[in-house]
């Protein structure tokens, strides 16, 4: 068994998720969308799946799209582990339902902050971390309606539904929890008119980012351990222990 991660660009991996998976004993399977790599049929041998990023928006109808909507349309209805990030993330709400628009003001880009309601402050996979943190963002669509029974866990100044759950093992993320210093860089190569819109240098961004980055980096990490052990344990997935009883 194993974590499928779904790529949509070059730019956008699982990243530092990916890595505190790797650390406590995930194998990941990763489709790479963006080089031409085709999806599964199904969901044999796939324990999770990791969405991640990507240039592309929901509304775009390419044609791996509806595929990969529909695989995460029968891994939620198994109760599979999901995390979608960013495009994952729209991809995850409309294939469940929901609505995907343009955010406040054409684009969020930088670093935002994100606050968790009072929902995501009892969320398990928040544990541990503070109820206001800067986040990166660089987005112009954003869920803008949850999919039926979902419940949204945390939303910033610009943008109503920052991340969100539904049932016990979906979750979707609208900023990047994943990003290594040098990603503001590699985005502003790949949309350059981004930083033009909402009037920032690139090396201004990559001095907040130096200024961010360690309480952000330290924070995310405590995510994605919560996800490894919590959402994603490794022990039921190969059968040490089926249930935690207190």
């Amino acid at each position: 068994m194993s974590t499928l991660v779904i790529e949509h660009g070059c730019n956008c991996g699982p990243g530092r998720l990916g890595d505190v998976l790797r650390e406590h004993g995930h194998r990941l399977r990763t489709i790479r969308i963006h080089e031409g790599k085709l999806l599964p049929g199904d969901l044999e041998n796939v324990d999770a799946i990791v969405a991640t990023g990507g240039v592309q928006n929901v509304h775009e109808a390419l044609p791996w799209m509806e595929q990969e909507m529909e695989l995460l349309r029968q891994a939620h209805a198994l109760a599979l582990p999901i995390v979608g990030m960013c495009l994952g993330n729209q991809l995850l709400a409309a294939a469940l339902g929901g609505e995907v628009g343009p955010v406040r003001g054409g684009i969020q880009l930088g670093w935002i902050e994100v606050e968790l309601n009072h929902i995501g402050r009892e969320d398990p996979l928040f544990a541990g971390i503070a109820w206001k943190s800067m986040q990166p963002h660089w987005n112009r669509y954003g869920v803008t309606k949850l999919p039926p029974g979902a419940r949204t866990l945390a939303m910033s100044a610009g943008h109503p539904i920052e991340a969100w759950a539904a049932g016990l093992r979906t979750y979707g993320f609208g900023f990047h929890p994943e990003i290594e210093p040098g990603a503001f860089a590699a985005w502003a190569g790949e949309d350059p008119e981004g930083l033009v819109e909402v009037g920032i240098s690139l090396e201004d961004l990559q001095r907040q980012t130096e200024m961010m980055y360690p309480t952000y980096e330290r924070l995310t990490r405590r995510l994605f351990e919560n996800i490894a052990l919590l959402l994603m344990p490794v022990d039921r997935r190969y059968g040490v222990a089926k249930e935690i009883h207190h």
